[in-house]
């Protein structure tokens, strides 16, 4: 079942909302992949307008001077309001949908969920640095940051960082490493012989894959191969 509809950015700028969020959002953007599976997950009412990036509206620019992609757009009674960083929207998103909590009701565990997402952060500039490069597989840094989340999920002894079923945590990394399994296209051997080396977090992945918000939102190893191969992808400064 859709919650969402899919539209183009325009050189107007969109009619004023009524009863659903808006999304502004760049095809392949990983942040903004981040948000709409919060978004599917609290079975949130919204509508996505796709930018490009180097052609943004006037209308957009005016409203949004930071440039800052994915952006949130929520009516109020003050009219539409705007909230930017895809970690602060999905915290709004669960706590504005309070009755599908994402993140743990536990001080402490969200307080280290958190920080694990902060350590996540190498993850994610080394994932992009390694795309950069011809694909080069075995970035310290992708290893490093694997290593950790393999003794996390150890630690909690669970299916998922959230417990039995994904939650905030889950959602947040999952957008970088969907796209690690493109590295399949580059060599399926070696990709599974990495993959050989943290059996609690591939399984985590194998799992995450089978979800339903996932699976909704997913694009494959080769559709990602075939993004991340084009050079000018790389000269885009919207990986907010």
């Amino acid at each position: 079942m859709a919650y969402y509809d899919y539209k183009i950015a325009g050189p107007s700028p969109p009619p004023a909302l009524s009863d659903r969020l808006r999304l502004y959002h760049v095809e392949m953007n990983p942040y903004g992949h981040r948000v709409m599976l919060i978004l599917e997950a609290k079975r949130a009412k919204y509508e996505v307008y796709h930018l490009n990036p180097l052609k943004l509206p006037t209308w957009f620019r005016d409203k949004n001077p930071r440039l800052k992609i994915p952006v949130l757009e929520i009516p109020t009674e003050h009219g539409d309001r705007y909230l930017f960083e895809s970690v602060i929207i999905c915290d709004y998103l669960d706590e504005k949908y309070a009755a599908n909590s994402l993140h743990s009701r536990e001080p402490y565990v969200k307080a280290q969920d958190r920080l694990i997402v902060e350590r996540f952060n190498e993850l994610i500039k080394g994932s992009l640095e390694c795309f950069d490069t011809n694909f080069a597989f075995g970035s310290e840094q992708i290893v490093q940051t694997l290593e950790i989340l393999e003794k996390e999920l150890a630690f909690r002894g669970t299916n998922y960082f959230s417990g039995s079923r994904p939650g905030m945590l889950d959602y947040m990394i999952w957008p970088w490493v969907e796209r690690l399994y493109l590295l399949r296209c580059i060599s399926e051997k070696k990709f599974e012989q990495k993959k050989a080396l943290f059996p609690n977090f591939s399984d985590w992945g194998d799992q995450m894959q089978l979800d339903r918000v996932v699976k909704k939102l997913a694009h494959s190893p080769a559709e990602y191969f075939d993004y991340y191969k084009n050079a000018s992808t790389h000269t885009m400064g919207y990986y907010i």
